[in-house]
């Protein structure tokens, strides 16, 4: 008999064992030796996570866990990622998809989520096989995710999505008057910039392209200038006005070797001026040269040409189609997944 219940602080030393069994730990993105402080850790962060379910046996020990996490972007709170791990003395029994059903349910029918997203080994077939068995389709390769027992090792990125979602078919906003071609320089930022920041994310151009949303505030944007950031923020200036930024934030742990692009933005009154590609090249000149990074990936809303073009030129290559990746115009929008290795 298999019972579901929520995750508690008791659960810490259950499943720090269960983290740290080899077969698990191989097909999720532990490390080896993961300390009891830091499972507790997690336990105790109860805004990481939206429900944290635990699988247990007659006997009442703990057998399994499975959680979700909602997306923190206000424009992709309707998704959450799902984790779950098993046992590995109680695999093929059934916890796996006695946990599933549990959290699909409370997504489904509580908490009103629309999409649900995962990333999964793509040579853990078990895994794979119970997913689709729930709804979830693969929407991306993802070539050189995660080091697996040393060696880069793909994934699949699989979600299952809410059916009738309308699709977005919106016009991208016009675009303002384009200011005079002039100089422009690269830099970190400073805290001066966080108002120039803060007015050229909420700008509608860079609003319609891009996870951003209208009327950033400089504290929403405050973390790029931070000293304690893992994030790699380059400023564009033109004159006095931010006419541009690029992120790139280097993965953790078993992603050491990858880094994402969080955002490559370019005013909307200063488009076609190379801004784009300065940003750009600045960025993997970075994650080549002085971080040592063999991935870089990145998503972009599919409906954005120029920007796939972009990216292609410096080597991008699509992965695949995140459906239903954003909202935007009050219905939803597919996103590409690239990625360019070394």
């Amino acid at each position: 008999m298999i019972s579901i219940r929520p995750a508690c602080a008791d659960d810490a030393v259950a499943l720090n064992r269960i983290y740290n069994q080899p077969s698990v730990r191989r097909f999720t993105c532990a490390l080896p030796f993961t300390s009891l402080a830091r499972t507790q850790a997690v336990l105790a962060d109860e805004t990481a996570t939206h429900a944290r379910l635990v699988a247990c046996g007659a006997d009442g020990q703990v057998l399994g866990e499975a959680s979700l996490r909602r997306e923190a972007n206000p424009r992709r709170a309707y998704a959450a990622t799902l984790g779950i791990m098993v046992d590995e003395t109680a695999q093929r029994q059934g916890i796996g998809s006695a946990l599933l059903a549990a959290l699909l349910d409370l997504a489904d029918h509580w908490l009103n989520l629309h999409k649900i997203e995962l990333t999964v080994f793509a040579n853990n077939e078990a895994a794979i096989a119970l997913y689709k068995r729930f709804g979830f389709v693969t929407e991306a390769v993802l070539r050189h995710e995660a080091m697996q027992e040393g060696v880069l090792r793909d994934a699949l990125a699989m979600g299952r999505l809410r059916q009738g979602l309308p699709r977005d078919a919106s016009l991208a906003p016009p675009r303002p008057p384009q200011a005079p071609r002039a100089p422009f320089s690269l830099r970190a930022p400073h805290a001066d910039d966080l108002p120039g920041l803060a007015a050229l994310c909420s700008l509608p151009g860079i609003c319609f392209g891009t996870t951003g949303r209208p009327f950033m505030t400089p504290q929403d944007v405050a973390h790029l200038a931070a000293p304690e950031s893992r994030a790699h923020a380059i400023l564009a200036l033109s004159g006095e006005v931010v006419a541009g930024l690029a992120v790139l934030t280097p993965g953790r742990g078993r992603h050491l070797h990858a880094g994402t692009v969080e955002s490559l933005l370019v005013h909307d009154a200063y488009q076609g001026q190379g801004i784009g590609r300065a940003l750009l090249s600045a960025v993997l000149e970075l994650a080549d040269c002085w971080l040592g990074l063999s991935r870089v990936a990145l998503a972009v809303l599919a409906d954005q040409d120029h920007a796939i073009r972009l990216y292609e030129s410096f080597g991008f290559e699509v992965e695949g189609r995140f459906a239903a990746d954003i909202f935007r115009g009050g219905a939803y929008a597919d996103s590409l997944a690239m990625a360019r290795l070394r």
